[in-house]
């Protein structure tokens, strides 16, 4: 007899593949009906350069038209909708020499032009060139669009200012966006509040990974494949599903290109930190591409609180015709960090007396382990020019193994702290995700309409094994100056797992209109069915069940959606305003049964978006969000409703080049977010506190300045700063972190295809706390410390 986990999964994989045909066949049914009878014209080809690189960044216009777009990250650029008659076409970029032809359009003509672009004798350097394209387009909003044609709010991490900085890991990246707070607890788990709360989703190349919506927190290897990192701020939930209240983070994965291309990079740093990254992307013919990517790094890490982590990457992009593409994509990691508990602080967030911050008290037999393996095979059918069909298939196999000191508590004499809570699990997490998407563009009279209709199918199997630790250095208790760190043998041994088991169906409508060159909209609807299945189930040490569990389930709908306006006055300048809802289920299920409602909220938004001369851009925005349903945790597994909650603040940032060589990136946050009083009349004790982990004020700037001419042509300097504003960790706001600001700077030097750069992080060697476990366990900021590297590209 096969057990609940298999017969529910074989059930919803007959299910899933019943409604994906189902689906597949209406998606071509409806492409043959629509694509009936003439459309108009269309203008689509490629940018390339001298050596036949693809360019990004470059705009592409029917002079004296409204019609225009901007290449991608593979050169590609695609104008719809284009009524018949004779056009000049105009290809410009920073740092290349303009391409003007006169076309024709025809109706319902496919029109394919590819270029070759010069490189202009002024040109910009290659930070320049990386800044104006990034500001282009972003994946999160799945249409190829102009952010500046979108009424949402977006930040962008490109690879040059992660290899500027010298960043490794996903929360360092993050300190060079608005609004979002990184947190990092036990060693390697990340979270992040963005716009004052935690309910965001990640995404991996547009894919959820889920783990953060289960766990809140969740280990994520080094970025040696990543090419960029996305945030789309505020609910999301029409696109991406439920949980996406602060908003989503998209990390962009590197992808094949038409010219070959390869780099190698190896850095050494303070606390005997070692890196070594490889990647090279090509053609392998004139039909296939690849790119394939490797990162090593190893660190003994501040405190001794050290990591080694390991991927490799693998994409190929195929297209057997002009109308169709496969691309595939393998990641898998190996990773393992030494966990940390940080230092436990008295009240009112003082460190005790005599004890050194930069100590660590983990056991040495602690350990969090992070394996995982990734697939994402993506076709897309272009079914006429106006009509493309496109279906995405994922699949990851993630296993976190854990086991650590969680809480350290002082005797009352406080020289000596117990290692009062050693915690085991093993996380064994399981996903296929499909997303259907048909995208169709067309007219009604005068308005344009890019269409996007969509159904997505998440399966999710999780089990999580937890045990019973023994042995004789359980609860041991080591002294607060010179300790002696291993107190005898640790083991643990399984005793139970928990069955995670949900199917997440969503269909969705988006629209994006064009009323005219000054004015377009957004309109989106999803309906989401949420179920989900969990049992507790006793096992023996080999993982063998002994004793099934009772199973609880969850079943919850939900309806969300988006509307949304931009008018540009004068073409640089975008205002715009939006209104967006989101839902997140609730796992939590009561001693006696019982489930809750799930979390609700929305978030009202206005902003303007500044573009001169594709060299830089400005956002300023600002925003209202509330979510509703929140639950609290009390003694005894016994769960209390808490209300709501609300945020409110504004947004500035600023991205691109003032001027030849002149990189900058800076960006404020001011964010409120309080706790509200319950709806009942109940008194709510936290009510008007702030909202943990959202500090009010953050400040975040790097420059970078790259010398174009003369005999110091190729040396860089870069230099910027981080402030974070004191922060509460918990909600009735008895502990808090301090605010604090760190100063970094670097300088570089690049001489063909060799640089060389030097980082110094933590310049002034600030004393600080930057992240905090159980309210009162905070955990040290880095002391000053520095990175050389040396890099090869071809």
């Amino acid at each position: 007899m096969q057990t609940p986990t298999f017969c529910c999964s074989r059930t919803n994989s007959k299910q899933a593949k019943k409604t994906f045909s189902f689906l597949l066949s209406f998606a071509l049914l409806l492409s043959s009906i629509l694509s009936f009878g003439a459309a108009p014209g269309r203008v689509s080809g490629s940018i390339q350069n001298e050596k036949g690189d693809a360019i990004a960044g470059i705009s592409v216009r029917l002079e004296g038209t409204g019609y225009a777009a901007v290449t991608d990250g593979d050169g590609r650029f695609d104008i719809r909708n284009v009524q018949a008659g004779s056009y000049t076409l105009l290809a410009s970029g920073v740092g290349h020499e303009a391409k003007k032809e006169n076309i024709i359009v025809k109706e319902g003509q496919a029109l394919e032009l590819n270029y070759k672009l010069n490189i202009s004798t002024n040109e910009l350097s290659e930070v320049v060139s990386s800044a104006a394209r990034r500001q282009a387009f972003s994946a999160v909003n799945k249409i190829d669009v102009p952010l500046r044609d979108m009424p949402v709010t977006t930040s962008t991490v490109s690879v040059k200012t992660i290899e500027q900085r010298g960043i490794d890991d996903l929360g360092e990246a993050m300190k060079n966006t608005t609004g979002v707070r990184a947190n990092n607890t036990y060693g390697g788990f990340q979270h992040f509040t963005i716009r004052g709360f935690s309910n965001f989703v990640l995404l991996v190349d547009g894919v959820r990974d889920e783990r953060h919506n289960i766990s809140t927190s969740a280990p994520t290897t080094n970025l040696a494949n990543v090419e960029s990192i996305e945030v789309l701020k505020g609910p999301a939930s029409v696109l991406f599903g439920h949980s996406a209240l602060g908003g989503i983070i998209n990390i962009v994965r590197k992808r094949p290109t038409a010219g070959f291309k390869a780099d190698f990079s190896a850095s050494y740093g303070s606390f005997n930190t070692r890196r070594i990254r490889a990647g090279a992307g090509g053609a392998i013919n004139d039909k296939l591409r690849y790119r394939v990517d490797f990162g090593m790094s190893d660190t003994e890490g501040y405190r001794h609180s050290g990591s080694n982590t390991n991927n490799g990457y693998l994409a190929l992009e195929y297209t057997p015709t002009s109308k169709d593409q496969f691309y595939l994509t393998i990641g898998a990691n190996k990773d393992i960090y030494d966990t940390d508990a940080g230092i436990p602080m008295l009240e009112g967030s003082k460190v005790a007396p005599g004890m050194n911050v930069d100590t660590r008290y983990n056991d040495p037999q602690d350990f969090l382990k992070h394996t995982r393996y990734d697939f994402q095979l993506k076709y897309t059918r272009q079914l006429a020019s106006n009509l493309r069909l496109s279906n995405q298939l994922s699949y990851y196999d993630d296993n976190i193994n854990y086991f650590s000191t969680e809480e350290l508590s002082f005797n009352p004499a406080m020289e000596s702290l117990q290692r009062s809570f050693p915690f085991y699990f093993n996380h064994l997490t399981k996903p296929w995700q499909n997303q259907l998407e048909l995208t169709y563009d067309f007219n009604t009279g005068p308005i344009g309409h890019k269409l996007l209709a969509g159904y997505s199918v998440s399966m999710l199997d999780r089990k999580t094994y937890n045990g019973e630790i023994f042995g004789a250095g359980l609860h041991a208790t080591i002294p607060v100056n010179s300790p002696v760190l291993n107190q005898g043998y640790l083991s643990y041994t399984d005793v139970n797992y928990r069955a995670t088991m949900e199917n997440v169906h969503g269909i969705y409508l988006q629209d994006f209109i064009r009323f005219s060159d000054k004015l377009k909209g957004i309109a989106g609807l999803r309906y989401d069915i949420f179920n989900g299945t969990y049992y507790t189930d006793k096992v023996d040490a080999d993982r063998n069940v002994t004793e099934h569990g009772v199973e609880s389930t969850i079943s919850k709908s939900a309806l969300t959606y988006r509307l949304g306006l931009v008018y540009q006055p004068i073409d640089p300048l975008s205002v715009y305003g939006s209104f967006s809802t989101y839902f997140k289920p609730s796992r939590r299920v009561a001693p006696n049964g019982e489930t809750f409602d799930p979390e609700t909220g929305y978030q009202g938004e206005v902003g303007s978006r500044l573009e001169l001369s594709g060299k830089w851009s400005g956002n300023l925005s600002c925003y209202y969000m509330r979510k509703n349903n929140q639950l609290e945790a009390l003694p005894g597994g016994v769960y209390k409703r808490i209300g709501s909650a609300e945020s409110k603040g504004f947004e500035l940032e600023v991205n691109g080049s003032l001027l030849p060589g002149l990189d900058v990136t800076a960006g404020y946050t001011f964010s409120n977010a309080k706790i509200l009083p319950f709806s009942s009349g109940e008194t709510n004790k936290v009510a008007g506190k702030t909202v943990a982990f959202a500090p009010k004020n953050l400040v975040n700037a790097w420059v970078n300045y790259e010398i174009q001419n003369g005999a110091a042509k190729g040396f860089s300097i870069s230099a910027g700063a981080n402030y974070m504003d004191e922060t509460f960790t918990n909600s009735s706001n008895s502990y808090v972190l301090p605010s604090y600001t760190v100063f970094d700077a670097a300088l570089g030097y690049r001489i063909g295809r060799i640089g060389l750069r030097v980082n110094m992080n933590n310049l002034f060697n600030e004393k600080y706390f930057a992240n905090a476990i159980f309210s009162n366990q905070f955990s040290p900021g880095a002391t000053r410390n520095f990175l050389v590297t040396v890099r090869y590209s071809l």
